[in-house]
């Protein structure tokens, strides 16, 4: 993380870490996210950065706190277009299927609902809503409680899909259950 390993060094020294060994005392998961969090709202985290990021997690298997990976969804959700392929939602999309594919959960953050709603959103917001109904269908498998910004970040993918009669037929439905 050639620009963002040593300023997470400086960042994370308060840590409280009991560890007598010096790697697990510089290393502290909540101070990475908060300072590349930080960096993507500036709109200075590069792609490598941020999945050097993600390797430097996996490297120390130190769990992750829900919320901290939460706020870095969001900022890249909500990151400014460096290009027009929307890259920071792109990116999140990119960062999350990794962590599911190397069976990471466990060791970084057990995906929650908030977490797929960000996720599907960033579908939308990159013009991939294929993708968010993909993903709408694996958090159905996980068996998580679904709330009404799931169900709207799902019309939305929806109708992006051009599959609007679905959604009507959806909300007429929900409407008739009451």
């Amino acid at each position: 993380m050639s620009r963002l390993h040593p300023l997470l060094l400086r960042r994370s020294s308060f840590s409280t870490s009991t560890s007598t060994s010096p790697d697990s005392r510089s290393w502290c998961p909540r101070a990475a996210f908060a300072v590349a969090t930080e960096r993507v709202r500036a709109g200075t985290l590069s792609p490598e950065e941020a999945h050097n990021l993600l390797d430097e997690l996996l490297r120390h298997a130190t769990p992750v706190p829900e919320r901290s990976l939460r706020d870095f969804l969001v900022s890249l959700a909500r990151a400014p277009d460096y290009d027009n392929r929307r890259s920071g939602p792109a990116l999140a999309i990119a960062l999350f299927n990794r962590v599911c594919r190397e069976d990471a959960g466990a060791l970084l953050a057990q995906p929650t609902v908030c977490t797929y709603n960000i996720i599907m959103d960033c579908c939308f917001r990159a013009r991939r809503p294929d993708l968010g109904l993909a993903l709408f269908g694996r958090l159905l498998r996980t068996g998580l409680k679904t709330n009404q910004i799931t169900a709207n970040t799902f019309l939305k993918c929806l109708c992006s899909a051009k599959r609007t009669d679905e959604a009507v037929d959806l909300l007429f439905h929900r409407m008739s259950d009451g």
